[in-house]
């Protein structure tokens, strides 16, 4: 069984009853929350394809309850805090590709200054990541690509943040 296709998505959501409740948010919002997810390793098949999928896209090309794989990250937190996820990937030139993924969360009381200096540390360490693996498998992608999601969570309120790579 290899995937031909992927596509990314991200949601991310506030709940003040539960992190449970922010997460089915969070799938919402990235238009995945009908499906059941098997979480997988981070390697894209050689000469996968990427799908350009809207949200509305997303619902009517699986069925409800239908299983899935998909590479992901999500952190879940409570008030005061921010959270974010994101994921980077490429395409393999001569082999498989892959994804890194990451998730953090912060306490803080400066949004302000602190949401800029998040999604830049974010990246810096996705990109950090995904450079490692290359060097590590000695593989040489396509340009690669980055998804993140981020919330902060104000007094009273669970949040989640989640990017997924879908494979199909």
């Amino acid at each position: 069984m290899i995937p031909r296709y992927y596509f990314v998505v991200s949601g991310s959501a506030l709940s003040s009853v539960s992190p449970l409740n922010a997460f089915d948010g969070a799938l919402k919002e990235a238009g995945i929350h009908n499906l059941n997810f098997v979480e997988v390793s981070s390697i894209l098949p050689k000469g996968v394809t990427r799908l350009e999928l809207k949200r509305e896209e997303v619902a009517s090309f699986f069925e409800p309850g239908e299983l899935v794989f998909a590479v992901q990250a999500r952190r879940t937190g409570r008030e005061g805090e921010y959270v974010s996820a994101g994921l980077m990937w490429g395409e393999g030139v001569e082999t498989n590709g892959f994804v890194v993924e990451h998730q953090s969360s912060a306490t803080t009381s400066e949004m302000e200054s602190y949401t800029e200096e998040a999604r830049k540390e974010l990246t810096d360490v996705l990109r950090s990541k995904f450079q490692e693996m290359a060097r590590i498998r000695g593989f040489k992608t396509k340009a690669p690509r980055f998804k993140t999601a981020e919330i902060y969570l104000p007094k009273g309120m669970y949040g989640c943040a989640l990017t997924f790579l879908i494979l199909c």
